[in-house]
């Protein structure tokens, strides 16, 4: 899978990749979320910061939290 390229199958693997890391209950609010609705560069990079990690604080997961809201383009 190239994750390089924006599509919607590489949106909904890292989004699920991201919430189950994460171990996010709210990650429903994902599921319709459209490749052309989200700052793909934004979104690879966050991926990218979260899958290196193996344990996040409480602190880090807010962030991340905090970051995923931005990931919407306006």
């Amino acid at each position: 899978m190239n994750l390089e390229q924006p599509s919607q199958e590489n949106v909904n693997f890292m989004l699920n990749q991201i919430t189950d890391k994460l171990k996010m209950v709210n990650a429903s609010v994902f599921d319709h979320l459209e490749a052309d609705q989200v700052n793909y560069e934004l979104l690879h990079d966050l991926y990218q910061l979260i899958d290196r990690k193996s344990s996040f604080s409480p602190r880090e997961m807010q962030m991340f939290a905090e970051e995923l809201r931005a990931i919407r383009k306006a």
